[in-house]
């Protein structure tokens, strides 16, 4: 909102008398335009248009240029609509309309958007002439159409009949190549024949793993019993499968028949019978158990040849099913393209026959209906005029006066650097400085206006700025408020004045100080209050120590406070506020009053106002509006920047206020304003007569 403000404030305020006389003229011309214009009418004729037509134009042989193929289709059609045959033939049958067909436009076609709607416009001063001839043009069209479709039926259907003939042929030919190609490879259903074998090769590869993880666990278990030769009696139960040898029946046996042995020794000698007899009976068993083993290993070995023949064979076998789905595979692909051509020519006559079956029904009928373009709305007088439309005209004459202002307005601005508002002072800062009030441009003298009752405009105008004043924080945190300017003749002194004799009549104790020790102004404001001789002592006497501040103190009873004049001029104004003295000085000042205003220096010219603002003391910048450039407000905001010194806010000087806006309602008294480059002072105010002439 801001933004905008400072927008209008900008490129309209000052410049408002350029919009209303720019509108003003192009409203005139716009009634010129309306006045001079001839009216014209629009028609419409809005057609369905598809190629959804006979489709004997996709055949070979029947080529119909008019009915392309795809998204050209409608395009192909609008070009035909506007082709010289269907437009000469309009206009032959509208030419006895009233007011002459000749004078209407061109037909204007345009597909609407993602539908097959096409509308037919045409222009003309004469409203029932535009309708007749759009309707015509869509009549001689559709007619044009439906001629051509008869002709291509006729042409097709001789055609079609000679194709029907040709593809039976070629299908015959090709079913009698297809049946001999099976017989010839014994297939009779591919696809069988290949699943088959398919099932085939998966078994006959199971069981050939199966032998050979058998020979493998064959030869492994040899090898583990030629390694093992003699605990072969142990570990060949658990080798073989069971039941597969005696060695554990033996084995038990063995062990049984020794277990005997040592109750026939208690009994009988090494020697006797009975004990040889018992010893060659168990070597008779360990006989039996070497023969069992070398009966298993031999029966190992023969199963392990045998599995092995079994790879052999499986693999012979897999090895053939492999050669026979090869063959298939390459026989398969010309037998695909022997039976994808039957089947494509067996499609291709079905839809001959289908095809001039349908050209045959539609010309047993008396007129082919064209179902596929059609009229869906037929065009109509039009009772109001396209052209010119008053409020177009009128809007677009609006838009073009306020850009065309606005331009003005922008160049202007562009070529006028002068500050013109508030708002751009206080965007130089950022937009962080409070606006504390603006003061007019009064056409009195200033020393007269300092003699106002207290309800003139002036009065008003201070008023205000003292009411903002003290509702913000500044008058609430520090007693003393400076007031200072960019450069000279902005009007700081007699702001200064009004500021403190406002404050005054608030019922506050106030001092106003001039402490512009270069170029003080504050004297030559105040002569009419002033004794003789007030300027001999005054602030530089009580920065060097000559006296204190209460010897220069003067009482202004007319206005109602205290002043204390800047005194003679010191050779070093900025040593001396430098000094100690300033600090003692305001300190003494903020004790006895309530309230301190001081006149400083300008900011931009020396660097007094920016030791007395080091003192804590707030700066009100006072800048005179119309007067001031945009270069110095931007150059006065790195100044501080780089002293790092803040404004406490902003007073606006020769403002372009209402006149109004300070009104007394007790004696009916305004002030003037205008755009002038304010009181015309050199470095304070002027008299009436040359701020006048200025």
């Amino acid at each position: 909102m801001r933004l905008l403000l400072g927008y209008y404030n900008t490129y309209v305020r000052q410049y408002f008398w350029l919009y209303p006389t720019a509108i003003l003229l192009f409203a005139a011309a716009a009634f010129i335009y309306l006045r001079t214009q001839v009216p014209l009418y629009r028609s419409t004729c809005q057609l369905h248009v598809s190629n959804a037509d006979l489709r004997v134009t996709e055949l070979r042989g029947i080529v119909d240029p008019y009915n392309a193929a795809g998204a050209s289709f409608i395009n192909t059609q609008i070009r035909l609509m506007q082709s010289p045959e269907i437009l000469n033939r309009a206009y032959e049958l509208t030419g006895g309309l009233e007011g002459d067909s000749s004078k209407c436009s061109e037909p204007e076609i345009a597909q609407v958007p993602n539908t097959t709607l096409v509308n037919l416009s045409i222009t003309s001063p004469y409203p029932e002439a535009a309708a007749k001839l759009a309707n015509t043009i869509a009549e001689v069209y559709m007619t044009s159409v439906l001629q051509r479709r008869v002709s291509i039926s006729i042409t097709g259907v001789d055609l079609l009949r000679d194709q029907l003939d040709d593809l039976q042929k070629s299908r015959d030919k090709a079913m009698a190549e297809l049946l001999k190609f099976k017989e010839q490879h014994g297939i009779f259903d591919l696809e069988q024949t290949y699943t088959t074998l398919l099932s085939q090769l998966t078994e006959l590869n199971k069981h050939c793993i199966e032998a050979e993880i058998q020979d493998v666990e064959l030869t492994a278990t040899l090898q583990t019993i030629e390694e093992h030769r003699a605990d072969a009696v142990i570990l060949m139960p658990f080798l073989l499968p069971e039941g597969a040898t005696n060695l554990g029946s033996l084995k038990s046996l063995y062990l049984s028949h020794e277990m005997r042995l040592p109750e026939l020794l208690t009994q009988y000698n090494e020697a006797h019978q009975a004990v040889q007899t018992h010893r060659k009976v168990g070597d008779m068993i360990i006989a039996a158990e070497e023969k069992e083993i070398d009966i298993s290993i031999q029966g190992l070995e023969l199963r392990r040849k045998r599995s092995q023949q079994r790879v052999i064979r499986l693999n012979a076998q897999i090895a053939e099913i492999r050669e026979r789905l090869n063959s298939l595979d390459r026989i398969g692909g010309d037998y695909k393209i022997r039976e994808a051509a039957c089947a494509a020519l067996d499609d291709t006559c079905r839809m001959l026959v289908n095809r001039i079956n349908e050209i045959k029904i539609a010309d047993a009928t008396t007129k082919i209906e064209n179902y596929a373009i059609f009229i869906v709305e037929p065009a109509i007088s039009a009772s109001q005029p396209f052209y010119p439309v008053p409020k177009k005209v009128f809007s677009t004459a609006l838009v073009l006066a306020l850009a065309l202002a606005g331009g003005i307005a922008f160049i202007l601005v562009s070529v006028n650097n002068k500050v013109t508002h508030i708002e751009m002072v206080s965007a130089q800062f950022g937009n962080t400085l409070a606006n504390f009030g603006s003061v007019p441009l009064f056409t009195e003298d200033e020393h007269q206006l300092l003699k106002s009752s207290g309800e003139d405009p002036i009065d008003e105008a201070f008023r205000d700025i003292r009411t903002s004043l003290n509702l913000s924080a500044l008058t609430r945190s520090s007693r003393v408020l400076a007031i200072s300017s960019a450069t000279p003749s902005e009007g700081k002194t007699f702001i200064a004045a009004n500021l403190a004799r406002s404050f005054a009549r608030d019922k506050k104790r106030t001092l106003l100080i001039d402490m512009d020790l270069r170029k003080p102004q504050l004297h030559k404001l105040l002569q009419d209050f002033l004794p003789p001789d007030s300027g001999k002592r005054g602030i530089s006497n009580v920065l060097v120590g000559d006296c204190a501040l209460s010897d220069i103190v003067i009482p202004i009873k007319e206005l109602g406070l205290d002043a204390a004049l800047a005194g003679p001029i010191p050779p070093n104004p900025n040593e001396l506020l430098g000094g100690g003295g300033l600090k003692k000085l305001l300190k003494d000042a903020q004790e006895k009053y309530d309230l301190v205003i001081i006149d400083t220096a300008p900011l931009l010219v020396v660097s007094d106002t920016l030791i007395i603002a080091s003192h804590g003391v707030p700066i009100i910048l006072a800048t005179r509006l119309y007067t001031v450039t945009k270069p110095i407000i931007r150059h006065l905001s790195e100044r501080l920047k780089q002293v790092n010194i803040s404004l406490a806010g902003l007073i606006a000087n020769n403002a372009d206020v209402p006149k109004n806006a300070y009104y007394s309602y007790k004696d009916g008294y305004g002030y003037g304003y205008g755009h002038g480059h304010g009181y015309g002072y050199g470095y304070g105010y002027g008299k009436t007569k040359e701020r006048q002439k200025r």
